[in-house]
């Protein structure tokens, strides 16, 4: 009798795997054995060893599928062992670039090798204990403060984020970012003439003798994104703040940095030609005198504060403006919120009356427009690819096409923001693009007409060769491994994503999954939840609960529409969030699925959307935590020590390694004309790639345990016949 079978797996994911020895004997009793410890070593990671525990049975190597599992590992083992020399070389030669920037005086560049270098090396807290890397961090430091004093906010913020990025996990520099954000997004807001001359500045330290390239902002004003921006809105947000955070500050804490915020304001310099006032020094100085006496007051009484007095220190805050300064209320209130917010946390926010509809088209996961991905490219808004079976899709935009125009106006100063508000629109309305297509001298004009368009959130391994508007799920066909990426959990996910296993079910047979959720950002946690269920039969999927830890609510599984049993491998990493943690913890929590990868990010909170003046705007705020079945709290708060979902099997990769795979594969999604001639500089890339040049160790890995899963099930039931 054998314990590999196609039930649920027995034994906990992720155990660490002990004192295990490989007995290699000729009798079959012998070879059993060592078959039924194969999964295990194989979710250990322990990969050697499953191949040579294969080899070691010469008798069954004649088998396809054993043979199959044979060159995979090989190829695995070969691969890894060309990364491991490669990373290496990588982080010596970043830390040597990290020393001839330093010298060279390029702070910013040589922060940039040195969180290169650590994020390379096996030993990263020696990295940051090097003599020389402490030097630059000194050196940093010093330049970042200086360039604060001289007003240069973007050489402020490369500086600090570089830094930050260098410290990652213990948030040094996490405060001195957040600071010369804000002041760079006032910049951005009140003076974007200004802020480009910085970030043109700052490109020429570092590529020192070339031309940068053009810096350009949404060319909407701050009146224009400041329409409908009403003082009611402050004060509903202060309420609900005070009311409905999970830290429950109090208002105290949210007055300081709604002031902090105007303080911001009225420091930065480079805005008197937008507000004349603040060229004015008796008046500039009244009404920052004015604030840093309420901010005092504020700070010497630790009283919990009335709203009413938190009223009344609003209205004194906006009367000292109308004395000194009057710069326009829909500053001062826009200010003053973001202040409020940005007290709180990262996830709470305003939805202003200018980002409402956008807001809701992403949360939504539908919108109208004509069905393109696009990116922003030297310069030139590029089709990335048409979206399957859009308007642009049937019209013929093809990927690479540069988007010229867009109803006769010229896109070449367009930030994306701005070619998204264009080129969407009310559905049935019509918008022409003027394209500009290698091998075709003059423009082409595609008049096309606006419907809408259903956001993809879930995708397969490959576009099915015969018909592109569909997906192949199967990632290895011979042994029913299906593959689906989830991008964003969205109202259809989870019916997608039933879909896309019953299409699996009914064509050849579902036999082990893997599940991407790789950058997925999260979405919707209804969907989560949905998703959830259909793997699990019974128990908590997820429960909230307050800053206390006591459970408000909690969501359980149930059998109705819980897809039969097969083995599932989840991919997780760093960009994984949200509602993608929720999924990747609760099937963790219970045994059903393999974790692989690297750590979540960590967003495990939950946020309420409350209306302001009467659903003109919204308050995103977060009300409460998200809480796994076995207990975690996967949500990373500044003094966090452990956070997000641990995988069971910690694959590390590298960031350039990382930025090649996301690459090629989106090469690969592009969906392409089968009639356009193909170029044979430039061969058409294909998933199998992926696997074959070991560009993804991470999906290489998921991949192997599930087939070494099958391949020994396979063997057990030949040797039990």
């Amino acid at each position: 009798m054998t314990r590999i079978s196609t039930r649920k797996w027995s034994y906990p994911f992720g155990c660490t795997v002990l004192c295990l020895t490989i007995v290699v004997a000729t009798v079959k009793g012998a070879d059993v054995a060592a078959v039924q410890d194969l999964p295990q070593l194989a979710e250990a990671g322990q990969f050697d060893q499953v191949l040579t525990s294969l080899k070691s049975a010469s008798h069954r190597t004649d088998d396809p599928q054993v043979r199959a599992l044979i060159d995979d590992l090989r190829r695995y083992r070969r691969h890894r062992g060309g990364q491991a020399d490669l990373r290496h070389e990588a982080c010596e030669q970043a830390l040597e670039d990290m020393a001839k920037s330093a010298d060279e005086g390029n702070l910013n560049k040589a922060l940039i090798h040195a969180v290169e270098a650590h994020s390379l090396a096996t030993d990263p807290p020696a990295v940051l204990a090097d003599e020389t890397v402490l030097a630059l961090v000194g050196r940093a430091v010093e330049s970042a403060r200086a360039a604060e004093q001289a007003g240069d906010w973007v050489q402020a913020l490369s500086l600090y984020r570089g830094l930050d990025l260098l410290y990652e996990d213990h948030q040094v520099y996490h405060d001195d970012v957040k600071r010369a954000a804000r002041h760079t997004r006032v910049l951005q807001l009140y003076a974007p003439d200004r802020l480009q001359q910085l970030y043109l500045d700052h490109a020429k330290r570092l590529n020192k003798g070339d031309d940068p390239d053009p810096i350009t902002f949404d060319d909407e004003s701050w009146q224009q994104r400041f329409q409908g921006v009403k003082l009611t809105m402050l004060w509903e947000t202060l309420v609900r703040a005070d009311r409905r955070h999970v830290s429950n500050t109090g208002y105290r804490a949210l007055l300081r940095g709604a002031i902090e915020a105007v303080l911001i304001l009225v420091d930065t310099d480079g805005l008197a030609d937008t507000f004349a006032s603040l060229d004015d020094p008796i008046k500039r100085n009244a009404f920052r005198n004015e604030l840093i006496a309420i901010r005092n007051n504020l700070d010497t009484n630790n009283r919990r504060m009335r709203p009413s007095e938190a009223n009344n220190i609003v209205r004194r805050i906006v009367k000292a403006n109308n004395r000194t300064l009057a710069l326009p209320e829909r500053v001062l209130v826009f200010e003053m919120t973001e202040g409020v917010v940005g007290t709180l946390d990262d996830f709470s926010a305003v939805i202003w009356p200018h980002d409402v509809d956008a807001f809701s088209r992403n949360t939504q996961g539908k919108f109208t427009g004509v069905g393109i991905s696009i990116e922003r490219r030297k310069g030139q808004l590029i089709v990335v690819s048409p979206l399957l079976d859009t308007p642009a899709f049937h019209a013929g935009i093809k990927a690479g096409d540069v988007i010229a125009t867009v109803d006769g106006r010229d896109t070449s100063t367009w930030t994306l923001d701005r070619a998204v508000r264009e080129i969407t629109g009310p559905e049935g309305t019509e918008v022409a693009l003027g394209i500009e297509r290698g091998g075709d001298p003059d423009l082409l004009v595609f008049p096309i007409k606006r419907a809408e368009i259903v956001i993809e959130s879930i995708r397969g391994w490959q576009h099915d060769p015969g018909d592109q508007t569909k997906w192949d799920y199967f990632i290895d066909p011979d042994l029913g491994i299906g593959y689906v990426r989830l991008s964003q959990f969205l109202p259809q996910t989870a019916d997608d994503l039933d879909q896309a296993i019953n299409q699996m079910q009914d064509h050849r047979g579902l036999n082990a999954l893997i599940l991407d959720l790789r950058f997925n950002p999260g979405g919707l946690l209804s969907a989560a939840i949905e998703v959830a269920d259909h793997f699990l039969t019974d128990g908590s999927i997820v429960s909230t609960v307050d800053a206390q830890g006591k459970q408000t609510s909690n969501a359980d599984a149930h059998k109705h529409r819980t897809h039969p049993y097969f083995p599932v491998v989840v991919l997780i990493n760093q960009g994984a969030a949200s509602a993608s943690e929720i999924v990747a913890g609760a099937l963790q929590a219970h045994g059903r699925a393999l974790i692989v990868g690297t750590r979540s990010f960590g967003k495990g909170s939950v946020q309420d959307l409350y209306p302001l003046d009467d659903a003109k705007a919204y308050l995103k705020l977060t009300t409460q935590y998200y809480m796994l079945p076995n207990g975690r709290i996967i949500h990373r708060n500044p003094d966090s020590l452990q956070w997000g979902v641990e995988p069971d099997l910690d694959i590390d990769v590298t960031n350039q390694l990382v930025a090649d795979a996301l690459e090629f594969r989106q090469q690969v999604d592009v969906i392409r004309d089968v009639d356009e001639p193909a170029d044979p500089d430039a061969p058409k890339p294909h998933a199998a790639d992926i696997l074959k040049e070991g560009l993804d160790p991470q999906l290489d890995v998921a991949l192997l345990v599930l087939k070494t899963r099958l391949v020994a099930h396979h063997i057990a039931l030949a040797q039990n016949k």
